[in-house]
């Protein structure tokens, strides 16, 4: 079993029990399930945070109009501060969650807490002055909406997880298991590991309803296009956009987004609008929304979208995820030490198929190097909240009398659907490192007091 290689930045989390003591003495490494785990990330270009609009003390409303999309310098990809305690900075506008603080979330997670990927800095938007435009041969009467007319249609309300479809990425070996050199995953890749993902309750209007109001008839395909400027795969500067099925992009649940947990979308999370397409992933939901085009006919993808496909030995052709996959994760931060005795394993599960209906934990003891025995076997664990379609659920079991030692906890989700969370070595190797949902392990230390430095 191979090693993963310690992210160059360390985070600590202050306040979390013991969390942060042993950090110079145990390092990130991770073992998977009879499978050898190399480095891996995701297309996305320079690094750094910025918090300092945070710091003016500026909020959604008072952002300045400016420049719309101009491309930020690599420092400035993100808005709001990101505290380490709530934050691993992947690089690259790439903030993710840690898992530690989401035991004291509910079912959603607060806007400031939300994991964040950014591809370029997020364009200075006048909500005021802000058009949403449609076009396309598929729409009878092309038009374009400001912020009051989204405001004047009927609202609706969902509770959704949004998932990177990225995530996990760090668990995939960095060559196929057929050792083929031509087929290496680039290391300019975001290092994802568990927390690309968060929930969220989003407010906003159909896209159905927009696209109506603007005659839409006999759709194929509807690009929805972010005023944000990246750099796309080829080096040109281009404004970040999905083509999306128009039978998605007209379902019920296929929102235009401009509220999130109550509040206006903040900066980082699209702020005035983003698109939503329940349980597809994050990559799809594009923010700072500006341009809708509706086709009769099929819309080639542009952009990053060209390569967020799966394409390997396993994959003739290339295929293009939709639906987000079985995941989940249990509410550590990583390599966490805590004292012994009495304890509940506390996580969260979700599918972008369907909703959940059950999650068993095991847990492993290292009893040699590199030699590791069951201490837990699979054990079904208790669902804290009623499963729905595209929203995660929370669940425990509890774990009694935990002795001293090095741990791995694994949990293991199933959907509705019949979708099971597979083992490490059944994930299907992929170019771009896309959807990896092993049941991936967690490893923790249990240490008494009296030991620690």
């Amino acid at each position: 079993m191979a090693a993963h290689r310690r992210p160059a930045r360390r985070e600590t989390a202050p306040g979390d029990v013991l969390e942060s003591l042993l950090d110079a003495l145990y390092s990130r490494r991770r073992f998977l399930t009879s499978s050898a785990i190399g480095t891996a990330g995701s297309l996305v270009l320079g690094t750094g945070v910025a918090a300092e609009a945070a710091a003016r003390g500026e909020t959604t409303a008072s952002r300045p109009s400016g420049e719309v999309g101009k491309v930020a310098e690599e420092a400035d990809r993100v808005v709001q501060a990101t505290p380490s305690r709530y934050f691993v900075n992947r690089g690259n506008g790439s903030e993710e969650m840690k898992w530690g603080p989401a035991r004291d979330y509910a079912e959603t997670v607060p806007n400031d807490r939300f994991y964040i990927h950014n591809r370029a800095r997020p364009p200075d938007i006048d909500r005021r002055t802000w058009r949403l435009r449609l076009t396309g041969d598929a729409l009878a009467r092309p038009r374009s909406f400001g912020y009051e007319d989204l405001l004047a249609l009927p609202a609706v309300t969902l509770r959704r997880t949004l998932d990177c479809g990225a995530n996990c990425r760090v668990f995939f070996p960095s060559l196929p298991p057929s050792g083929d050199g031509r087929r290496w995953l680039p290391i300019g890749f975001t290092q994802w590991h568990f927390g690309a993902v968060s929930a969220a309750e989003w407010t906003g209007v159909r896209v159905k309803d927009v696209l109506a109001a603007a005659g839409a008839r006999d759709g194929v395909d509807v690009k929805f296009t972010g005023l944000d400027e990246i750099t796309d795969p080829d080096g040109r500067t281009v404004n970040y956009s999905q083509v999306i099925p128009f039978e998605k992009a007209v379902k019920d649940d296929t929102l235009l987004a401009y509220r999130m947990n109550g509040a206006d979308l903040p900066v980082d999370h699209g702020y005035p609008l983003r698109a939503l397409f329940s349980g597809w992933g994050g990559n799809t939901a594009v923010k700072w929304l500006g341009h809708i085009e509706a086709s009769k006919r099929s819309i080639p993808a542009a952009g990053p979208q060209r390569l967020q496909v799966l394409t390997g030995p396993d994959f003739p052709e290339p295929v293009r995820p939709t639906a987000g996959r079985v995941r989940s994760a249990v509410e550590f931060n990583e390599n966490v030490t805590l004292t012994p005795g009495d304890m509940t394993l506390r996580g969260r599960a979700w599918s972008g198929a369907g909703a959940i209906d059950r999650v068993d934990v095991q847990v492993d003891r290292l009893v040699a190097p590199g030699r590791w025995t069951t201490e837990i076997p699979w054990r079904e664990a208790k669902l804290l909240s009623a499963p729905e379609p595209f929203m995660w659920v929370r669940f425990e079991v509890p774990w009694q009398g935990v002795k001293p030692g090095k741990y791995r906890v694994m949990s293991r989700a199933r959907d509705r659907a019949g979708n099971v969370q597979p083992r490490p070595e059944d994930v299907l190797w992929n170019q771009h490192g896309l959807e990896y949902n092993g049941h991936a392990p967690l490893e923790l230390v249990v240490l008494p007091a009296s030991l620690m430095p």
